[in-house]
């Protein structure tokens, strides 16, 4: 065997671990298959030269022998490194394959002569040997037309018709180097992107994770928020019952401690779903929005009083919608809870409702309006993006975000906030009837 010096190689990404950089290995490892020494060792004398090139001697099964070029490319200047490995018959080669494929050390190429002058000829071998190692390339070597390359292409498979090439004899010292340079680029290039595109599929892998981490973390703060909200609701309504120590009342504001129970865990199945199925859809069925808001009012109606809010109907529409009645409640809730804190100790908040037509569909169109300051016009678009947030320590920047989730993703409406002409914040929400249909 002759061994070349190594060449520098390229540094590329390790699989196991992305972070980390090891030595990718060009591999020139060349396997010979050749009956007759004076053929294999001129093969390896041209891409593996010693000194200068060698010329290959007459063979016994050739009527002449095959022609040199002469070159005036010194070895100084030689950029190959191939690493021959010559088997004088089938089983040689066979247990050479076998021996590089164990040691992680596979032959990037080969050059086979199809008359072997045994059992089998060189196609046969191939096709046995792609069977110890699918990736090799192999050039088959011949004086003879006994097979067209159809019928290689037939008999090896047309998984692997970009795994073998052939060249006649009398062949020349060009042709047998080129045949190696390309049949090792072509290896090593596809063992190249087999790697880059494992780096992808890893780094690919990472990001999702990262984003479903990411996604994990948000929805436990969607939760804690949205918890917060709903047991800042039933603790008030419990002390509320507590201290008028009324049976009636006792009976009432445990009712609405259950109302929210069950709107608190509808908020968590919810966000269970996504993240166990994003594509699953939130069940809707005919829901009366005066009914949503209702429910929503009474859950704040302690934190109303407390506050000294006041809540007006300005219109009040019946109308009904398909829509998810959690998830509306949980909207209106955190409206609410907004419009509680611009107005600090007291204040007024307007709700109506009203059915619209704009021609071609019909809505429903529920506006909240509070008396507060209202917001800078430089703030307004970025009130509704995640984790911004005006109320500094005491907000979280999910509720705005929360809602306008809900109304436009799940519900398909339209999710808005200006400043009212007058004074005051107002909220319009835009439900399309047909929705669910």
């Amino acid at each position: 065997m002759s061994t070349a010096k190594k060449q520098s190689t390229p540094t590329i990404m390790s699989k196991e671990h992305s972070a980390s950089k090891t030595e990718f290995e060009y591999n020139w490892r060349v396997l010979i298959v050749e009956d007759e020494p004076e053929i294999a060792e001129g093969i390896k004398a041209i891409i593996a030269p010693v000194q200068n090139v060698v010329p290959i001697s007459r063979s016994s099964r050739q009527k002449s022998a095959p022609s040199v070029e002469n070159t005036t490319e010194s070895n100084d200047i030689r950029k190959d490194c191939f690493e021959v490995v010559w088997a004088k018959n089938p089983t040689e080669a066979l247990h050479h394959v076998k021996t590089a494929v164990e040691n992680g050390k596979p032959f990037a190429m080969g050059f086979f002569d199809v008359l072997l002058g045994s059992e089998i000829d060189g196609i046969e071998l191939v096709k046995q040997i792609h069977v110890i190692d699918p990736k090799i390339f192999a050039v088959f070597v011949t004086a003879y037309q006994d097979r067209t390359v159809d019928a290689i292409n037939q008999f090896l498979g047309p998984d692997k018709s970009d795994r073998w090439d052939y060249i006649n004899k009398p062949f020349t010292e060009g042709s047998i180097l080129q045949k190696a340079r390309n049949s090792v680029s072509v290896w090593n290039l596809k063992e190249e992107k087999k790697i880059q595109d494992d780096q992808l599929a890893e780094a690919a892998n990472l990001l999702l994770q990262g984003e479903r981490s990411n996604t994990v973390a948000a929805v436990g703060r969607s939760v804690a928020h949205e918890f917060g909200n709903l047991l800042m609701r039933m603790t008030g309504h419990a002390e509320l019952a507590l201290m008028k120590g009324d049976v009636a009342q006792m009976h009432k504001a445990l009712t609405t401690i259950l109302t929210a129970g069950g709107t608190a865990a509808a908020v968590l199945d919810k966000f269970k779903k996504q993240l166990t199925n994003t594509e699953q859809r939130t069940d809707f069925k005919p829901v009366n929005i005066n009914e949503c808001l209702n429910e929503a009012v009474d859950l704040m109606g302690h934190e109303f009083k407390k506050h000294n809010i006041k809540v007006t109907r300005v219109k009040f529409q019946q109308c009904t919608v398909n829509a998810n009645h959690h998830s509306l409640v949980q909207v209106f809730i955190n409206l609410f809870i907004n419009a509680r804190h611009a107005m600090n100790s007291s204040g007024q908040i307007d709700i109506s409702v009203a059915q619209t037509n704009d021609g071609s569909e019909s809505w429903v169109d529920i506006r909240i309006r509070d008396y507060g300051p209202g917001i800078p016009e430089a703030l307004l678009p970025k009130v509704m993006d995640t984790f911004f947030t005006t109320k500094g320590t005491q907000g979280t920047g999910l509720g705005l975000a929360i809602c306008k989730e809900i109304i436009e993703s799940e519900h398909l409406g339209e999710f808005s906030i200006t400043n009212h002409p007058s004074k005051g914040l107002e909220v319009l929400i835009k439900l399309p009837q047909n929705q669910g249909a």
